[in-house]
């Protein structure tokens, strides 16, 4: 039934017009017609079967998103899943009802990734050991589909693209916001020309609930993972809306509200300020709590018109009264808003592992999203403009 109604869901968006290339100097390898629906895009003929696949990282999100996901769609078989934790080990196949799917060791991963029957592997583990997995991976010729960031430094990004270059392989990074609907079609009519030259783009994040404080502490302890963390998603869809325009400067402000965080010294809000050497702008505010659900929201604002992707509510009911109107509250977090997102990022690996499609996420994107991250991190650190 799943299967069915994404099949459904996909075919009733490709037919939506190709995007066309705007005067704004796009990475190189960005495609004239990219768009979220790059199945349409038939690189060389499909060669379809059920592919098997390894799993790296069972933890919170992986066993209530990822793995339910991959189990849900029926061209994947998972041989292994590879988890240190042995209780949560144990929870995850009670939970996902894997008793039959062996739940091994890090130490055991060349053994595994050797088998000759092993198609491609997932990756959601901590990100500090991603680059280690996935080139692992790609040096047996696997497939990697990663959960972002690709890795933790532009350094380690761009070495993990070259090797999944020099070994014929497919690395996906999953951003899940470009397999959001809206954010599609925000970025086919951003690069439309419909609203003729981009002035303005804003960017807003609002978490819901409040990560933990272990987490908070833990994440990207040398640099600032409100940023690093959060607001990579935002600078993520910058990259795509703009076509990979390289930014003239940026500029962070951040303040820690949190008495806990205060004594931590992470920031839980942040303004990002971003100019581009044409005049274009953009902001990206990002807070940790958000008392009234997830509130993300991206606008493009042009000199002729503007184009927004606003948030869904939990349903469409509304009641109507003479003294004003209801209407039920947002997603609660981020696995709700992004639900079908996190499935059709899914099933666009198998596109591009059966050759149907190129990964949405380009090499160039990813490397030009890390390094606007450093140097915001930088700007943080010093309180100062940082030029590119």
């Amino acid at each position: 039934m799943l299967i069915r109604r994404l099949a459904k869901f996909s075919r009733e968006t490709t037919s939506s017009s190709l995007l066309r290339r705007t005067s704004r100097a796009p990475c190189k390898n960005v495609q004239k017609s990219q768009s979220l629906w790059l199945s349409t895009v038939q690189e060389k003929p499909a060669q379809k079967r059920r592919l098997n696949v390894g799993v790296f990282g069972a933890g919170r999100i992986a066993s209530s998103v990822h793995i339910p996901n991959i189990l849900s769609d029926r061209r994947y078989n998972i041989n292994w899943v590879i988890e240190e934790d042995e209780e949560r080990a144990h929870k995850v196949k009670d939970q996902l009802y894997l008793q039959d799917t062996p739940f091994l060791k890090f130490k055991d991963r060349q053994s595994l990734l050797a088998d000759k029957g092993l198609d491609a592997v997932f990756v959601f583990t901590p990100t500090a050991t991603h680059a280690e997995i996935i080139c692992d991976s790609l040096k047996q010729g696997k497939s990697v589909m990663v959960e972002k960031p690709t890795a933790e430094t532009f350094s380690d990004i761009k070495t993990c693209y070259d090797t999944a270059e020099n070994h014929g392989a497919v690395l996906l990074t999953s951003f899940q916001r470009r397999f959001d609907p809206a954010f599609a079609s925000l970025k086919e009519t951003a690069q439309s020309g419909s609203l003729g030259d981009l002035q303005l783009l804003r960017l807003t994040s609002r978490d819901n609930p409040k990560p933990s404080y272990e987490f908070l502490s833990t994440t990207d302890q040398e640099g600032c993972n409100l940023i690093s963390d959060m607001a990579i998603h935002d600078i993520d869809m910058l990259v795509w809306l703009t076509s990979c325009a390289t930014p003239k400067s940026v500029f962070v402000m951040t303040h820690i509200r949190d008495e806990t965080l205060q004594k931590i010294g992470e920031p839980d809000a942040g303004v990002i300020a971003i100019n581009f050497n044409d005049g274009m702008m953009a902001t990206v505010d990002v807070f940790r709590e958000c008392v009234y659900g997830y509130d993300i929201r991206t606008e493009v604002f042009g000199t002729k018109g503007m184009a927004i992707a606003d948030n869904p509510r939990r349903s469409s009911f509304t009641v109507d009264f003479m003294e004003g109107s209801t209407s039920p509250p947002l997603h609660y977090s981020f696995p709700q808003r992004f639900e079908k997102a996190f499935e059709m990022s899914v099933s666009h690996f198998y596109s591009c592992l059966s050759g149907e499609a190129k990964p949405l996420v380009t090499k160039d994107e990813c490397l030009l999203t890390a390094k606007i991250i450093e140097k915001a991190v930088e700007s943080y650190k010093t309180g100062q403009v940082v030029n590119f």
